[in-house]
């Protein structure tokens, strides 16, 4: 018994002792910068998806901060998520924007007014806000004064929970 709660805890180690947070998404709510550690982008529909990936082009580096190799700007307006712009990380650990015309057309199904509804999300987010203290179980995850979970329905939140 002793050997099998060791081996169980041992892997566990193991798993998270090579973790790297991610760098998550941001999101712009009432003047306030939050973080999102779910991807919007990930409920894309698979041929926008597509579109999306062939937009970023080949990355020839891996930064293990950001696996995904991009970080997307968001903002809530009149309780609706936009997508407001994508950075894509450089070799030099810097990022670089997308352009906007071509990030439109991509989204050009979504767009309302110039801007980028996220109208293919019906789904959850968890979102985060402030800087709080990691927990020792799992100090790879971020920490934060405040999270919450929202629900959306084509990109109108309809439902938002404290955790």
């Amino acid at each position: 018994m002793k050997k099998t709660i060791l081996t169980l805890l041992l892997c566990i180690i193991g798993v998270t002792a090579g973790a790297t947070q991610q760098i998550n998404d941001k999101v712009t709510v009432n003047g306030e910068e939050w973080e999102i550690t779910t991807s919007p982008l990930d409920y894309l529909q698979p041929q926008a998806m597509d579109a999306f990936k062939a937009l970023l082009g080949e990355r020839d580096f891996m930064n293990t901060a950001n696996q995904r190799g991009y970080v997307a700007y968001w903002y809530v307006e009149r309780g609706r998520l936009y997508l407001d712009r994508v950075e894509v990380a450089q070799k030099n650990g810097g990022y670089k924007a997308l352009d906007s015309k071509e990030l439109k057309k991509v989204f050009r199904k979504y767009r309302s007014f110039g801007k980028i509804k996220a109208g293919w999300i019906t789904g959850n987010l968890r979102v985060g806000y402030g800087i709080g203290e990691r927990s020792i179980s799992a100090p790879y995850l971020p920490a934060f004064a405040k999270e919450e979970f929202w629900v959306l329905r084509k990109g109108k939140i309809a439902a938002r929970a404290t955790i």
